[in-house]
């Protein structure tokens, strides 16, 4: 989904890290239910979940930064390149996985079951994890008004908007549970502003992070909040209570300040070869990084047609195996359909 000619450099690599460790939570999760809840693999697969629930609001950075800086402000150029293509990619890959799931389950395939899945896809019957493209695609629809927001705003701006998505759209749950009659919680809940929720402030701070250069003093400070955020998202509910869901959403605070920070990492520190031909390759691969994303499920499938379980082994070792394994299984189909002409970056 990435698009490869503002996917460059360190965006690029983050794409791909992001879309690794976005796959390694959600199988850490299937691995969560068939186990006992508490046990020693469960604690392992839950530290694995809680290592990468940031990847999933780093995505919206990725497509924010390259949204935003991808030169479609107005209305039509937005429907046209970016909702409509993602309302695309939604329809063709639910279609697919109704299809596969129809061929594994050992039925005869058809044209009339064929459209009949692209008809349940777009009324919204997916797959699970292609969740993440109808928030996607509510961005998009508002997207003209917040390209037009930050080419015209001023730095202090963008800051104060960010700032507001914070503390309303993270920390403001957090609040409301431990301090659900302080006046001032109340208060703000009252206020009700739902321009700041969701998913917006991940997409205006990727464009943030990456049409800005921040100081090494902010640099560092956003380090600090980042571990600080990966303690709260493995460890807030056992040291504060309050429930896993609030500290493990996507939009908690420890999440958003670890995707912050890694975002951050990779633009200032981990980056890429300055060697052409390496530079070239990731950039390629995050252009389609996205279409792995979206394509490992059907190995997963395949995997427990063949009675093949993320389980196998110790999971400590079988989650990190199973990731790889999915992702470079994925990663050449990923590739050829990007490759197709017209359609490729509408399916990847």
């Amino acid at each position: 989904m990435a698009k490869g000619e503002k996917n460059v450099g360190w965006s690029g690599f983050f794409m791909v890290f992001t879309v690794l460790c976005a796959i390694l939570m959600i199988l850490a999760q299937e691995g969560m239910g068939l186990v006992t809840q508490g046990g020693g693999s469960w604690q392992v697969l839950n530290i694995y979940k809680g290592l990468t629930r940031w990847a999933v609001p780093a995505l919206f950075m990725v497509w924010g930064m390259c949204a935003m800086e991808g030169g479609k402000p107005n209305f039509r150029s937005t429907l046209l390149g970016l909702a409509l293509p993602c309302f695309v990619m939604l329809v063709f890959w639910g279609a697919l996985y109704a299809v596969v799931g129809h061929l594994l389950g050992g039925d005869v395939l058809s044209w009339r079951g064929v459209w009949s899945a692209l008809v349940a896809a777009a009324k919204g019957e997916t797959y699970f994890h292609l969740w993440v493209l109808y928030p996607l695609i509510g961005l998009y629809l508002v997207h003209p008004v917040l390209h037009r927001f930050t080419t015209s705003a001023s730095r202090n701006e963008v800051c104060y908007f960010l700032a507001l998505c914070f503390l309303f759209g993270s920390l403001l749950p957090v609040l409301a549970q431990f301090y659900p009659y302080n006046p001032v919680v109340e208060l703000m809940q009252r206020l009700d502003i739902s321009l700041v929720l969701g998913y917006v402030g991940f997409y205006v701070a990727g464009w943030y992070l990456h049409h800005y250069t921040i100081s090494r003093i902010a640099e560092f400070i956003i380090y600090i909040l980042g571990v600080l955020g990966l303690f709260l998202t493995i460890l807030g509910d056992r040291f504060f209570g309050g429930g896993t869901a609030l500290w493990q959403s996507y939009t908690a605070p420890g999440v958003a300040l670890t995707a912050v920070a890694m975002c951050t990492l990779f633009r200032y520190v981990l980056g890429i070869s300055e060697e052409r031909s390496r530079r070239r390759a990731v950039v390629e691969l995050g252009c389609y990084a996205f279409g792995i994303y979206l394509f490992h499920q059907v190995w997963v499938l395949i995997f427990r047609w063949f009675d093949i379980s993320v389980l196998s082994f110790a999971p400590v070792i079988s989650i990190p195996f199973f990731t790889v394994v999915f992702f470079l299984l994925s990663a050449p189909f990923a590739w050829l359909m990007y490759l197709i002409p017209g359609a490729g970056k509408w399916l990847t």
